[in-house]
């Protein structure tokens, strides 16, 4: 005991240091276990003044005695439970027989003798029970159902799963609402199964809450509430509840648990040895004192692998703070190298950023001159083809009045028609010159098998000239009429037609047309 003192002030003193948010809960199980021998001693002395009770029968002293005995020690409960038979076949009582049935069923289940517990349920004809003793044996024998689903995997399990579940809700039928520790927490575990966490957890609370419960029961609810947190993934706050369970446990002297087991588990995963070694021994002295066979194949399946990884951490613990302290220092030179390198690599990528956004500032600027002088362009080719063609129509008239003195030959390549032609093909070659690859891009935005062609020796069609007009900023139906000598309706229906091919809509298909790239 001495040496299992000094461990626990040890252990008290790095608790804040290993543990982290659930320091504190793991300082108060530190101090709980402290008191479980004066805990103990409590529950020897509720028995002893069970056993010295002269003013009840003996049917009911055995009945007392197996319910402090249940949760502490199996043997001895069992021994109740036979003397409890004994005992009930003397009075000859049938009420008797059947609740010393259910506590041995109970038992049975306690040690996970679960093929036993279920054959002496099985004889048990619940028509011929009280409603209390009905409840209890619904209760109990959803949770042996719900206990071997554990322990099977498959189809089986869904199938023990349903039959608990199935006697959950008879057990519910029959709870009056004033019981309202049994009727929340028989709901609470009914939920879990049926994967309604949230609402099991809620019951579970309900049931804490009420002013009736025993520490034994807190336990069973704090656990559950675990269960259900951890299902949920939210490991964390089971873990908080799971510290709470072993806490009560520790209260009512109950030495059939886990609870103690499952936070060894957690602070082993979470890196805290000297704890999850400590309280993985106290879990199998309890489940050895209590002799529950399923809890120490439980426990006994993690207990070598914590003591495995503790005696290995003190074996090399003088040596890994030797090569920790080594490599901290390297460590601390070589980041304060990489920080020295990283502040002139920062330093240079804000310079390179820098001269690239400027130089994408004065490619923005070229292509917005290229393309304004490409329309400027286009617009000064119009206007000269128009006075043209005034020039044209005034020789025309000049010569048909017959005053020659007026005219001025007019020579073949000055004809109209003639300009605008190699108007249009100065116009195509130099805006596919600076947009090599608009009539892919534009054919990009229309449907499969709706694309735009040119023909012959034509570098763009007349629907895909409007609308490199349109990409060069000229988007106004009547500057591009005077631009390709179109009406100002031929412009109207070549542009529906051809926005009519896409499947965006009107505004996102222009936004598209401008996003087209230059070289």
């Amino acid at each position: 005991m001495s040496y299992r003192h000094l461990l626990f002030g040890v252990l008290c003193a790095l608790c804040p240091m290993v543990f982290g948010m659930q320091a504190t809960e793991i300082t108060q199980l530190d101090q709980e276990l402290q008191q479980k021998a004066e805990y103990d001693r409590q529950k020897h002395l509720r028995i002893q003044e069970i056993e010295q009770n002269t003013s009840i029968s003996t049917y009911d002293k055995y009945v007392l005695l197996f319910e402090e005995y249940q949760s502490f020690n199996y043997d001895t409960a069992f021994s109740f439970v036979n003397k409890m038979i004994d005992e009930a076949r003397l009075l000859g009582h049938p009420d008797f027989q059947a609740k010393t049935e259910l506590r041995r069923a109970f038992i049975y289940l306690s040690s996970g003798l679960f093929h036993e517990s279920l054959e002496v349920f099985n004889h048990i004809d619940p028509a011929r029970l009280s409603t209390k003793d009905r409840i209890y044996y619904y209760t109990n024998y959803a949770r042996l159902k719900y206990d071997m689903a554990d322990y099977v995997h498959g189809d089986l399990s869904y199938v023990y799963i349903a039959e608990g579940n199935a006697l959950s809700e008879k057990a519910l039928e029959l709870i009056a609402p004033s019981d309202t520790v049994l009727y929340w927490s028989t709901s609470a575990l009914y939920k879990v199964k049926m994967n309604d966490y949230a609402r099991a957890i809620e019951q579970f609370k309900l049931a804490l809450a009420c002013s009736t419960i025993t520490e034994h029961e807190k336990a069973i609810a704090y656990s559950s509430i675990a269960h259900a947190y951890t299902l949920m993934g939210q490991t964390e706050i089971a873990d908080s509840y799971l510290i709470q369970a072993a806490i009560s446990d520790l209260r009512s002297s109950t030495k059939e648990t886990i609870a103690l087991a499952l936070v060894a588990q957690r602070l082993y995963q979470e890196g805290d040895l000297q704890h999850a070694a400590y309280y993985i021994r106290m879990a199998m002295d309890d489940a050895e004192y209590y002799n529950a066979r399923h809890r120490q194949l439980s426990v006994g399946r993690i207990l070598p692998i914590i003591e495995q990884e503790q005696l290995l951490t003190l074996e090399h613990t003088n040596h890994r703070i030797a090569i920790q302290s080594t490599m901290l220092y390297v460590l601390l030179a070589v980041l304060l190298i990489m920080l020295i390198i990283l502040i002139n690599r920062m330093r240079a990528i804000r310079k390179a950023q820098s001269t690239i956004q400027s130089m994408n500032e004065k490619l923005l600027e070229t292509n917005r001159i290229k393309e304004e002088y490409i329309g400027s362009s286009c617009c000064s080719m119009s206007d000269l083809i128009s006075r043209l063609e005034r020039y044209e129509r005034f020789v025309r008239r000049k010569a048909q009045e017959k005053r020659t003195d007026e005219l001025v030959i007019i020579p073949h390549y000055i004809d109209a028609h003639n300009c605008r032609r190699d108007f249009y093909k100065q116009f195509d070659q130099s805006f596919l010159h600076i947009f090599p690859n608009f009539i892919r891009d534009f054919n990009a935005l229309l449907r499969e098998g709706e694309e735009l062609s040119v023909k012959g020796n034509e570098l763009l069609s007349t629907e895909l000239r409007i609308f490199a007009l349109i990409r060069l900023g000229i988007n106004d139906n009547d500057q591009i009429s005077k631009v390709l000598d179109y009406s100002i309706n031929t412009v109207y229906t070549y542009k529906t037609r051809v926005r009519n091919r896409s499947n965006l809509d009107n505004d996102a298909f222009y936004q598209a047309v401008m996003n087209i790239q230059s070289f």
